[in-house]
């Protein structure tokens, strides 16, 4: 096969532990895969205009990693304006997968490269692009779970027999939650930085998501900017959205912060993957166990399979899924987490995952302690969700929707 696929690493070590899971799978598909690694971004950029002669190459790439006018990787104009990528002079084609919401990337697609293919995780987020960005292509690409490499990778429990049930017993952990901690009082600073009448506004849009977690973005904050201005064009709303990440973050971390705090003021052990956690206003931080430091990817692997129940808090994606949850199903832990209509079509309440809802999490502890008198029930839960997420959501999987671009 005369192909070749460019990834990314060591931009986002997240990112980079995805793009390593596609690279596996096309790499056995015949792919020749080509990293640029970010450390060295200039000897890679050479490199790369050495290897692709006469080779069918694509970038794939997250977040505009390589599309961000990276000064290696792109020709200026006298007055410093971006002019011609690296990928644009090599007729390759990009393909860029958005994590976030695109509000985060405004910049990246006002001008986007030539032969670009953008895919969201989120179909709210699809919406948007089409609505917003027509003229660029996208598509619906949901996020996978995370396995470690091929020599840890997990084994499908075909029949949950009882040795296999006493082994998922002897699992150390009861409940974990890998992800770092930002304090809401952060973000409260940034916004405490504007002007009253600007901070106000934000503020009043944050109490109507409080008031109802169901509405994502969009439909939310388009109400209250077109309250204020009627007329709103479509480019403008657009610019104006791009201006709401604070939003995003304050919600999504007030949320994940209440989450923790009414479990372990439950008495429910967590066990908290990630850094600054010992920040957490806490009435009872004896329920709080603390790694004390920024994980890796494999960390977190590691940390679902030795747990019977991963929890995951959704960013806000209503209509989307979080790795989070299908890394916790291939590992064999439950997943307890928060809903979305994307999830709901996938999975099904108390048969391969546990939903709560974010409007009564003072029920969480509750259901939590339910979940684990029944440790049989919890236990073939779990192996109903490894074997669907092993069926279907894994990084090989969305490598075959990718492929039909490449």
């Amino acid at each position: 096969m005369n192909k070749m696929i460019v990834l990314c690493k060591h931009a986002v070590e997240t990112l980079t532990y995805f793009s390593m899971q596609l690279a596996d799978a096309f790499a056995a598909w015949g792919y020749e895969i080509f990293w640029m690694d970010f450390d060295m971004l200039g000897l890679s950029a050479w490199k790369l205009r050495q290897a692709v002669q006469e080779k069918e190459a694509v970038l794939l790439t997250f977040n505009f990693i390589g599309l961000s006018a990276e000064e290696q990787l792109w020709d200026f104009s006298d007055t410093g304006e971006p002019m011609l990528s690296l990928w644009e002079q090599l007729d390759m084609q990009c393909l860029n997968i958005m994590v976030d919401h695109p509000i985060y990337y405004y910049q990246a697609l006002q001008y986007p490269v030539a032969n670009l293919r953008t895919f969201c995780i989120d179909r709210d987020h699809v919406s948007y692009m089409k609505r917003f960005y027509p003229a660029i292509f996208c598509e619906f690409l949901p996020l996978a779970g995370n396995d470690l490499p091929k020599e840890g990778v997990c084994e499908t429990v075909a029949v949950p027999d009882e040795a296999a049930f006493e082994q998922w017993m002897q699992r150390p952990d009861t409940l974990v939650l890998t992800a770092n901690y930002v304090p809401v009082s952060n973000i409260d600073t940034q916004l405490a930085a504007m002007e009253p009448e600007y901070r106000d506004f934000y503020y009043e849009i944050i109490q109507a998501f409080l008031k109802n977690p169901k509405q994502n973005l969009l439909s939310c904050i388009e109400t209250y900017l077109r309250r204020e201005i009627p007329n709103l064009s479509d480019s403008q709303l657009c610019e104006a959205m791009s201006t709401m990440p604070a939003v995003d973050l304050w919600i999504r971390t007030y949320f994940r912060e209440k989450t923790v705090r009414i479990l372990a003021e439950g008495g429910i052990k967590v066990h908290l993957y990630g850094k600054d956690w010992e920040k957490i206003s806490c009435a009872r931080p004896e329920n709080l166990m603390l790694s004390g430091r920024m994980v890796s990817s494999a960390d977190c692997v590691q940390a679902m399979a030795q747990t019977k129940i991963a929890l995951n808090t959704m960013p806000w994606f209503k209509d989307g899924a979080h790795d989070r949850i299908f890394t916790a199903m291939l590992q064999g832990a439950a997943a307890l987490t928060d809903d979305s209509i994307y999830l709901r079509e996938q999975l099904q309440h108390m048969d391969a995952v546990v939903y709560y809802d974010l409007q009564h999490l003072e029920q969480l502890p509750d259901l939590v302690r339910k979940l684990l008198d029944d440790p049989g029930q919890l236990f073939e839960l779990s192996c109903r969700g490894q074997t669907i997420a092993r069926d279907s959501h894994t990084w090989k999987h969305r490598a075959q929707q990718l492929a039909k671009y490449l």
